[in-house]
């Protein structure tokens, strides 16, 4: 099991923005529920020793709700005063607490019950030779969707960016990854798709399947649609 996971919550939310500017993506309530709080509770659930939780745009109130749930086991690694971006945050925190691996969750998804068995057998299904693994749906299994697909699932299970030569798969906003992805990136800012670039290259960039189906909610106009429906 992964002692230490991170929660990936200093992003500006752009795309959320028009659901209610004065709050945060990662606060914005779902069923009575902030949006962390989902990551936060799955990762109580599979008893995950130490959560690190990055924070920048409105810190503040991210902080004042990390502070009002008690918990001992959660860190914040704060960028209020630079935003680096997916893959700088997540190596910000690996050379400051010296991590090798670490499960990383992001803060916007609705992690469900049956969710923890899938999370767990991805942890133990980690391949030997991976630097990144990937959490992925398969499009056709991701209702509300309109991209093109993140990537192609070879046999091997190597991922490779969609070119539309086989059934495109979406990243789920769970992978783990390991300190080595980075190797080769010295700047300070900078998206984890570069990591993941890089090990695409090295064939160390691998990809677990979510047998499940899954309703995307990536805008603040599908937010709403989904909570005017569940009224």
């Amino acid at each position: 099991m992964i002692d230490t996971a991170i929660i990936l919550a200093a992003g500006l939310g752009k795309r959320m923005r028009d659901f209610d500017p004065a709050i945060p993506k990662p606060l914005i309530k779902v069923n009575s529920k902030p949006f962390i709080q989902y990551s936060i509770d799955l990762l109580n659930e599979i008893k995950t020793k130490e959560i690190i939780i990055n924070v920048h745009y409105k810190s503040d109130e991210i902080l004042k709700f990390i502070k009002s749930l008690s918990q001992t086991n959660i860190i914040v690694s704060d960028e209020s005063d630079l935003l680096l971006d997916t893959g700088g945050g997540i190596k910000k925190i690996f050379n400051k607490y010296n991590i090798n691996k670490s499960l990383v969750l992001n803060s916007d998804v609705i992690w469900g019950d049956s969710d923890k068995k899938l999370i767990v057998d991805m942890i133990n299904s980690y391949p030997e030779k991976a630097e990144a693994f990937l959490g992925l749906l398969p499009k056709r299994n991701l209702k509300s969707f309109k991209g093109k697909g993140d990537f192609c699932k070879l046999k091997n299970n190597d991922l490779i960016r969609y070119d539309e030569s086989s059934e495109p798969y979406v990243y789920i906003g769970a992978q783990i990854i390991s300190k080595n992805a980075f190797n080769g990136i010295e700047k300070e800012v900078f998206s984890v798709n570069e990591a993941w670039n890089l090990c695409i290259n090295k064939k160390t960039l691998k990809g677990y399947q979510f047998n499940t189906n899954a309703l995307h909610l990536g805008t603040a106009e599908l937010l709403k649609e989904y909570l005017r429906d569940d009224k």
